[in-house]
């Protein structure tokens, strides 16, 4: 299991590692390959991390607690001058646009799909508390929506479609109008 992370081995055992990830896939590289890009002993790679898995957990983790920390930090400045434009431009922006590891972003969520059960259950926790965060957000936006969770649910699956479509490297969605028909999705009364 590994440690907590904290230590500037670890962030340089991350960092590492999500540069290989983007660069080759998390298939293809081994704890060998982190320590040798590391500069670190077998030894103490070990020390931190047991296994790749954890290694891999720990950036899904560093990955969505940073999105989720900006968005709340964000949400909180502007509570008193939120619309729900503005809401919906900035959580579109940091999803995908801010999301500069998009092709990280994308290996993960293969990886968890393919068969890595345990990678699986500990991505969709950090996933769901993310979807938290916006369901929360989307309640002090769009009061007249009847359901927050599904429209959170919503948004997420807008933003890994759009990280998809930015790592694809197609053509970008007008975000104005896209973000137009969400918000007459979320302030109908019907």
């Amino acid at each position: 299991m590994a440690r907590p992370i904290g230590s500037k081995s670890k962030a340089k055992i991350l960092t590492a590692v999500e540069r290989l990830i983007a660069n080759k896939g998390i298939n293809s590289i081994s704890l060998r390959d982190i320590a040798a890009e590391t500069c670190l002993s077998p030894g103490t790679l070990y020390y931190h991390y047991t296994t790749k898995d954890d290694i891999v957990f720990d950036i899904i983790a560093k990955h969505i607690d940073e999105l989720k920390d900006e968005y709340v930090a964000w949400l909180g400045r502007h509570q008193t001058d939120l619309t729900p434009e503005r809401f919906l431009e900035v959580i579109f922006y940091k999803g995908v646009k801010l999301f500069n590891r998009a092709r990280l972003h994308i290996f993960i969520i293969n990886q968890c799909m393919v068969d890595n059960v345990t990678l699986r259950n500990r991505f969709k926790e950090k996933y769901s508390q993310w979807r938290i965060e916006l369901k929360n957000g989307v309640i002090n936006v769009f009061p007249h929506v009847k359901n927050p969770e599904s429209f959170a649910s919503l948004l997420l699956t807008i933003i890994d479609g759009l990280v998809i479509q930015e790592v694809l490297g197609l053509p970008e969605i007008n975000q104005q109008e896209l973000i137009a028909l969400v918000k007459k999705m979320g302030v109908s009364d019907d």
